[in-house]
């Protein structure tokens, strides 16, 4: 990385989602389908924080250990799978995406992404499992602060959970109601008023976007499940906050199949079987969708702020990536469409 490069605060985007239902694992292949897409063109993707020297093989290092975690899941031999996928994640993380232009690297556009265990959501901690109320109510506070001071925040969404049995099992797989509770708290506390924008990410999602019978029940179970925030946010209170729906395919040859329950002394436990299909590629799909939209959004509500002072093939460059962004077949802006128009 060149040190001499113009640089510019970092726009940071919170990765929020319960534990195991694959926040890390859509980073995973939003960075890789982004370096094989995004390199095709005159804008390069790389990782890292120029400023912030061994940043780049913190990020590249650790995604490259998930992705080959990943990898070892399409390339199992067996037919059905129980859910699987990476181990949760232990603490909190940073990782650097930086881009510049392929033949003049003047300036650089940081992405800065904050990953966290997705037990923090209810203030547990598997490293110090007898946390007290206070130490609990820290991690909570950490979750609002993490949302409240970005200016993306990317919620990813177990499909299957969503929409199955009716959505059975969607409040205890995806905590729906404490993540409610977060996004409506950390957005009524952050008084700048600054946009942001809330981009709702199905992952596991192949099943449903593979039969386009079952597409929209994609949008259709996130307006049901989830029709408590989004009226929120449609108040004039959250007039500043844009919300999209971006389904990932996040293994792409791993398809859900059916949920076992089991039970014991009367608690029904579900468990999430999956499909391996005849090929043993890792092949995400869309999984750069959600980027696009986070550059168009950047594009239109931070430009002073973010690009001003981006050499002019750069931004040239970041532009024709954003005008990517998909608006069907499962991809809807739901709010606030002038936020990223």
């Amino acid at each position: 990385m060149q040190s001499s490069q113009r640089q510019l605060e970092s726009f940071k985007i919170t990765m929020l989602g319960a534990s195991c239902v694959g926040k890390t694992s859509l980073l995973t292949a939003m960075w890789k389908q982004m370096k094989a897409g995004v390199d095709t063109n005159e804008l390069l993707l790389k990782a890292g924080n120029p400023d912030e020297p061994g940043s780049d093989y913190e990020t590249s290092s650790f995604l490259h250990t998930c992705e080959e975690e990943l990898k070892t899941v399409v390339r199992r031999t067996n037919t059905w799978i129980a859910e699987g996928g990476l181990q949760a994640t232990s603490d909190a993380k940073k990782f650097y995406f930086y881009f510049s232009q392929r033949q003049k690297s003047l300036s650089s556009l940081i992405l800065e992404f904050q990953d966290f265990p997705g037990n923090w959501i209810t203030g547990e901690d598997k490293q110090n499992l007898g946390s007290s109320v206070e130490e609990r109510q820290k991690k909570i506070t950490q979750v609002i602060d993490y949302i409240k001071n970005s200016h993306v925040t990317i919620l990813a969404i177990d499909t299957p959970a969503l929409i199955e049995k009716k959505g059975k099992y969607h409040v205890l797989i995806n905590k729906a109601e404490i993540i409610k509770e977060l996004l409506q708290k950390a957005y009524i506390e952050d008084l700048s008023d600054q946009p942001k924008l809330l981009i709702l990410a199905p992952v596991k999602c192949e099943n449903y976007i593979k039969n386009v019978k079952l597409l929209s029940k994609i949008e259709q179970s996130i307006n049901i499940q989830y029709k408590e925030l989004l009226n929120i946010l449609k108040t004039p209170d959250f007039s500043n906050v844009a919300a999209v729906i971006t389904p990932v395919q996040t293994l792409g040859n791993v398809l859900f199949s059916y949920i076992s329950e089991t039970e014991e002394n009367g608690k029904v436990t579900p468990n999430f079987v999956y499909e391996k299909t005849n090929h043993f590629e890792l092949l995400p799909i869309d999984a750069e969708q959600p980027l696009r939209y986070i550059l168009q959004f950047a594009l239109k509500s931070y430009f002073d702020q973010f690009f001003w002072d981006l050499d002019e093939e750069l931004k040239f460059a970041i532009n024709q990536f954003a005008t990517g962004c998909k608006k069907d077949k499962g991809f809807v802006i739901l709010q606030d469409e002038h936020l990223l128009h």
